[in-house]
């Protein structure tokens, strides 16, 4: 939570004071419904403070019980933070994988990703991921970044398939265990007019 705080106060530095209208009241998902097959569909909707409980429990899953971003600072963003939301989804009422993210100075920042091992390799990660895209594309953002574990070659492979590109290291970015990450960076500017290129190519 530390390196987020630091990410985030340097960016604020940076933007100009003005009266803001939250993210959580003006984003609209692009796709609330992800099929999982031609039987099963998923919902997926902007977090509100009900939905905690259900971000927990995804984290627990994930991390052998443990809540990388606890109760108090879940909280935090969704109640105070104007910039940050959270999307999360659900198969019927279970909770099954969420995301976080900050939009500050036309930076969309992704803060934490899970999804519960039962539902991992099914697109879901790829689905939320290109939701913030989708919604950092029409609030006029340049890029999105996050980073990502050095060890973890799964989730950098997976980024890199989206549009993401490496970035430098930061070393010993996490606090439990000081391993470094990696930063990811997902230009807009660059991937739209790659789009476009493709576009043209088939007129």
């Amino acid at each position: 939570m530390k390196n987020f705080k630091e990410w985030f106060s340097d960016r604020v530095a940076k933007t100009t004071t003005k009266t803001f209208v939250p993210l959580t009241s003006r984003i609209r998902l692009e796709q609330s419904i992800f099929p999982l097959s031609d039987e099963q569909f998923l919902h997926t909707k902007v977090a509100a403070e009900a939905d905690v409980d259900g971000i927990l429990a995804v984290e627990r899953a994930c991390y052998d019980g443990l809540t990388p971003w606890n109760r108090s600072a879940i909280l935090h963003e969704i109640r105070f933070n104007k910039n940050a939301f959270y999307l999360i989804v659900y198969d019927h009422k279970e909770p099954v994988a969420f995301i976080g993210s900050w939009f500050v100075a036309k930076e969309a920042h992704i803060t934490n990703i899970a999804t519960i091992p039962a539902y991992q390799k099914k697109g879901i990660a790829t689905y939320m991921l290109k939701e913030i895209i989708n919604i950092a594309e029409k609030e006029d953002i340049k890029e999105v970044t996050l980073e990502v574990r050095v060890s973890n070659k799964t989730a950098q492979s997976l980024y890199e398939t989206i549009g993401f590109e490496r970035g430098r290291i930061k070393k010993d970015y996490y606090a439990n265990d000081h391993e470094d990450a990696l930063e990811m960076r997902y230009e807009l500017d660059v991937q739209q007019a790659e789009r476009e290129a493709l576009d043209s190519g088939y007129e």
